[in-house]
């Protein structure tokens, strides 16, 4: 793929969820058939102890590319995401979650509706599903059937509006900012924190925040996983989020302090 056609990197981070990336990847591949990734690049990092060779194999699109991060223990998704953006060569690039599937062609109005406004962070939601696999042809009912997600419940709501903290599925940031700001913070393992942080600190220099409901994305529905979500992993994550967000906070209101009494 020539690389100034590369508009946009879908980053995926992957461990042992097979069902979900072969779900994903006939996506892709369908997709690609009709020439609607022609723009578009799939990188996937596996983080395992060792690589899975029935991905390789299924990779037949020029635009597709596998990297192993040979590991164990808790899923280092953060390492993995810098991985895949060291290697990344889109203009935008996103960090695409194994279990997420777009509705209909909302991957091409996500790409041309960021591409309007560089200083917008465009992202969209997401709606829960009750299956782990998907047809094209049963997309219609499970849609009809399925779950608001949790961000987007009564009390998660409350703290984006009320408390600023923001949050949306798939925010399509530009690469060279993400290289600026360090990438994604390697310190956050597992689940919980790592997604909004990265926001914070993208959005620093004066950027805008911006879900759209044009944008749907499906998620599959998968069980609690083993070394990625447990409460205590998560109640970590936050709280180093938290700390983080209120050194940042000083940080932008001595910079707004300084800028009006000049």
């Amino acid at each position: 793929m020539n690389n100034q056609k590369v508009l946009l990197s879908l980053l995926i981070t992957y461990r042992q969820r097979k069902e979900h990336l072969e779900t994903q990847l006939s996506w892709f591949s369908e997709q690609a058939k009709l020439g609607l990734l022609e723009n578009i690049e799939i990188l996937i990092v596996e983080g395992d102890r060792t690589s899975s060779q029935w991905i390789q194999t299924e990779l037949k699109q020029p635009n597709f590319r596998y990297f192993h991060y040979p590991c164990e223990g808790i899923f280092p998704k953060t390492k993995a995401l810098n991985l895949a953006l060291k290697y990344a060569k889109g203009k935008l690039v996103t960090p695409f979650d194994v279990d997420l599937i777009p509705w209909e062609n909302t991957l091409l109005r996500h790409l041309e509706m960021a591409e309007l406004n560089p200083k917008l962070l465009l992202s969209g939601y997401r709606i829960m599903l009750d299956k782990k696999t998907i047809k094209p042809t049963n997309i219609a009912t499970l849609v009809e059937n399925a779950a608001i997600a949790p961000e987007d419940q009564t009390t998660a709501l409350w703290k984006q509006l009320i408390h600023r903290e923001r949050f949306g599925v798939l925010p399509f940031f530009q690469r060279d900012r993400l290289l600026e700001i360090g990438g994604w913070d390697e310190n956050f393992l597992g689940w919980g924190g790592e997604d909004q942080d990265i926001i914070e600190r993208y959005l620093a220099d004066g950027r805008y925040f911006c879900r759209s409901p044009e944008l749907i994305y499906l998620h599959l529905f998968h069980e609690k996983i083993e070394q990625w979500n447990e409460t205590e992993i998560i109640a970590k994550n936050r709280q180093y989020y938290y700390q983080k967000r209120r050194i940042l906070d000083i940080l932008l209101n001595q910079q707004n302090e300084n800028r009006d009494g000049t």
